[in-house]
């Protein structure tokens, strides 16, 4: 009679455990829902350097739209600038500012500190971590494509005529934990 009810134990134990594991990843799926890793696509153009007393040299500074925003939801600027020996690659630094973001899936402005290059074909790559904003901490991985001036027309979709533009993704990776 002992041995039965020590299996019965033994048995609703384990039942019990059983069933816990499988609601678990149901509630983390929920919350996890939220810090899914997230892409965002923009299109920026150069846009001219302020004028002196604005720290010099001004290695680059474009505006742009994220996602489905209008002109100005996008900005970045080029901190550190410099070209290989052989004009292969160059190297860059680069801050990139999300302003303003429309859409169902999240709301919230960032700024991320990225580092990487672009090669002769225009091709870039850049890799960070946002600094300030909507998931401060989260890596980011961002690849472009640099597309030449148009004479009359624009060279991206969004972009001003008779500019140079660059389009690409930002990959936001999830929020770290605190």
């Amino acid at each position: 009679m002992r041995t039965i009810r020590i299996h019965t134990r033994v048995v609703l134990f384990v039942a019990a455990v059983a069933l816990l594991v499988q609601i678990s990843p149901t509630l983390a799926t929920d919350n996890d829902d939220k810090n899914r890793p997230v892409e965002i696509s923009f299109t920026k153009w150069p846009v001219p350097a302020p004028p002196p007393p604005a720290p010099q040299p001004p290695f680059g500074l474009f505006e742009g739209l994220s996602g489905d925003g209008d002109p100005g939801s996008f900005v970045s600027e080029v901190l550190w600038r410099q070209a290989s020996l052989n004009g292969h690659v160059t190297g860059l630094t680069a801050m990139y500012e999300v302003v303003d973001m429309d859409g169902d899936q999240w709301d919230e402005s960032f700024t991320a500190l990225i580092r990487g290059g672009q090669n002769a074909a225009g091709l870039g790559l850049l890799e960070g971590v946002i600094m300030a904003g909507w998931r401060t901490g989260a890596r980011v991985q961002v690849v472009f494509q640099r597309y030449l001036a148009i004479a009359g027309m624009p060279s991206c979709e969004g972009a001003p005529i008779n500019k140079t533009c660059f389009e690409g993704i930002i990959h936001v990776g999830r929020a770290p934990r605190d």
